[in-house]
């Protein structure tokens, strides 16, 4: 990542931001699965480095709360625009038109300002640790058992209209396939900001984030698993790049380690308990359907 100010940063990357989701459906020139790990790792790279950006300009909590208010106030103007040009047969978070553009980015903006916001309350360095545990493991059951997954099952256009799409490449007109959910840039904020805030690598840790993050999106993307909660992958590229950073005292260390292992132990019961009943009921051998004579 070049030496570039925040604010020049950040437009440089909204810039190519824009130019990526105009020019990424019209792209063929390479073999489909080359094109599609490019366009994928392109797109994150520029998604994470304008969160990476914005979390390094200079700002009050306040003010980061008030850029969250403004642009969610932009989305909301953004549907009802889109809403009013669409037929009745066509879901708003269906519209994938030039709209979506300023409607994305709001949607980056208003979650990490959000995690600018809650950035300042991480006073120091080992307090990153529990956060992007917790994180972690909240993201996991949520995705995969919890209000996101029966979002995703039950009003999926929902979901849409809150997520950040990454398009396939050469498909004519921008075709989502896949979807960034705003907790994922609302905890890279997090980090982000407070590695700079407290005098951290800020560049390692675009570094470490970007390459977890984009492992992680590959594998869903090249249908290597089903799905991936993206913050165990945020989880994994803050302690490795900010290892040496840790100072935890011999009590501190056994408290994050017991910690760890109660949360990681937990997840079978969570699983359990929030397996909807009737996956749980389901027979072993579907009895055969009955046939009228």
């Amino acid at each position: 990542m070049t030496k570039l100010s925040p604010v020049h940063g950040l437009i440089a990357s909204v810039i190519a931001y824009v130019a990526l989701w105009l020019a990424t459906p019209k792209v063929g020139f390479l073999p489909g699965p080359v094109l599609l790990v490019l366009t994928t790792v392109v797109f994150m790279a520029v998604q994470i480095a304008i969160i990476y950006y914005f979390s390094s300009l200079k700002m009050k909590w306040w003010e980061s709360l008030v850029c969250t208010i403004a642009c969610v106030g932009i989305t909301a103007l953004i549907l009802v625009i889109i809403a009013s040009q669409v037929n009745s047969k066509v879901k708003v978070g269906e519209y994938y038109g030039l709209l979506r553009i300023p409607m994305s980015l709001a949607v980056m903006f208003a979650a990490g300002g959000i995690g600018y916001a809650v950035a300042n309350r991480v006073k120091d360095r080992n307090l990153l640790l529990p956060v992007v545990m917790f994180a972690a493991y909240i993201d996991f059951w949520t995705v995969t058992r919890g209000p996101v997954a029966a979002i995703l099952h039950r009003a999926p256009h929902v979901a849409q209209i809150a997520s950040v799409p990454i398009p396939q490449a050469g498909a004519g007109k921008f075709t989502p396939i896949s979807l960034i959910g705003p907790g994922d840039f609302l905890f890279m904020a997090l980090v982000f900001a407070a590695v700079n805030r407290l005098g951290m690598n800020g560049r390692r840790n675009y570094w470490f984030v970007f390459g977890a993050m984009t492992i992680g999106m590959l594998a869903v993307v090249l249908g290597l698993v089903n799905f991936l909660p993206a913050l165990i992958m945020l989880a994994v590229a803050v302690v490795t790049a900010n290892w040496g950073q840790f100072k935890l005292t011999r009590q501190e260390a056994i408290s994050m380690i017991v910690v760890g292992l109660l949360l990681i132990g937990s997840l079978p019961l969570i699983w359990h308990v929030l397996t909807p009943k009737a996956e749980k009921q389901k027979p072993a051998v579907s009895a055969p359907v009955g046939r009228k004579q």
